[in-house]
């Protein structure tokens, strides 16, 4: 089983107070590879360059939403290994049905607190407290 310092995260959000946010609670949870995208143009190229176990992914930016991501990673086979959490400040159940339908492994709402972020990324990675 890796160690949590040996996953590497993406924060996807066109928000910098909520990338360095989710930054700042993946670090207190003992992440430590952590890169950010501001919009779902950088985050492909990222992903170009490294590979990712996890993707924390805002639903609605500019240009190519979250949820358009979300497809578009899930219809690359090498990228299908890739944990996936979509963020939203949207609680309809209809949203959530959405992005499970599309590949999404889980949820947040934003705004959301620590635990509610730790308990996501622990529930998607198969991590133990």
């Amino acid at each position: 089983m890796k160690a949590r310092s040996d996953y590497r995260i993406l924060v996807v959000d066109d928000q910098k107070s909520m990338r360095g946010l989710a930054t700042y609670f993946l670090k207190q949870i003992e992440f430590q590879d952590i890169d950010e995208a501001e919009n779902a143009r950088e985050a492909l190229m990222k992903m170009q360059s490294k590979r990712y176990d996890l993707l924390l992914l805002d639903w609605n930016m500019d240009g190519m939403s979250g949820i358009d991501l979300l497809r578009a990673i899930r219809s690359v086979p090498e990228l299908n290994q890739i944990k996936i959490i979509m963020a939203t400040s949207e609680r309809s159940v209809d949203k959530m049905d959405e992005a499970t339908t599309n590949g999404a492994d889980h949820y947040v709402v934003k705004p959301y607190e620590l635990r509610d972020l730790e308990v996501r990324v622990k529930k998607v990675l198969s991590l133990s407290s």
